[in-house]
């Protein structure tokens, strides 16, 4: 058997267990979504399933969304797990906010990227607010707290604070230090993320076993 998606068991043509999850980089218009998720994949190239996908318009900017695939093998008690995560990022842009719905709904995790700045934070807390409207309640959010390497940024201790502030009950599972262009830590923030996930679609996947007859 194999868990989809959503955590749920499908057949499988493999004789161990596989899973499929799907990650996602939002934010706000140049944020560096698009800038973090290259620079996983790249640190993670011996993990590609192919190459990174970039629809951008000719000024550099992502007009619908890039798209990339990642394959582990996730130990586990009953053996390795053939895992696949399929990761995007999605257009800040407003002009395309109707292209951005389904994509958060249908996400396992989500990757906030935060502009620090100061003189950005309205449009960092319009994101969330948006981001909040259209996925789960129970999706795993992560939050980089994106160009600390500027000045008069917001620490992540207190971007944190002001993304709790947006809805107290749907709290953020972390929120970190990175500096896009340079890599510094995004990494370390999606596979703290992709642990997050997996974990959860784990856990759930159990509960639902433990209550067949």
């Amino acid at each position: 058997m194999a868990l989809d998606g959503t955590g749920n068991q499908s057949k499988s043509s493999t004789s161990h267990p596989s899973l499929q999850v799907k990650v996602v980089y939002w934010g706000p218009a140049e944020v560096g979504k698009t800038t973090s998720l290259v620079h996983v994949y790249n640190s993670l190239h011996e993990h590609a399933a192919d190459a990174l996908i970039k629809v951008q318009t000719t000024g550099g900017r992502t007009l619908w969304s890039e798209y990339g695939a990642l394959e582990f093998e996730i130990p586990s008690t009953r053996g390795p797990v053939s895992t696949v995560v399929h990761v995007s990022a999605v257009t800040g842009q407003e002009r395309f906010l109707n292209t951005r719905e389904f994509t958060a709904a249908s996400a396992d995790g989500i990757m906030f990227v935060a502009d620090s700045r100061r003189h950005r934070l309205d449009a960092t807390k319009r994101s969330y607010e948006e981001l909040l409207a259209y996925m789960p309640r129970t999706t795993p959010i992560m939050v980089q707290a994106n160009f600390q390497d500027a000045r008069d940024v917001l620490s992540p201790a207190m971007m944190h604070q002001v993304l709790l502030n947006v809805d107290s009950s749907r709290p953020p599972i972390n929120t970190v230090f990175t500096v896009a262009k340079d890599g510094v830590n995004t990494v370390g923030a999606f596979l703290q993320l992709l642990c997050m996930v997996i974990t959860k679609m784990a856990s759930s996947n159990m509960g639902s076993e433990s209550h067949d007859p």
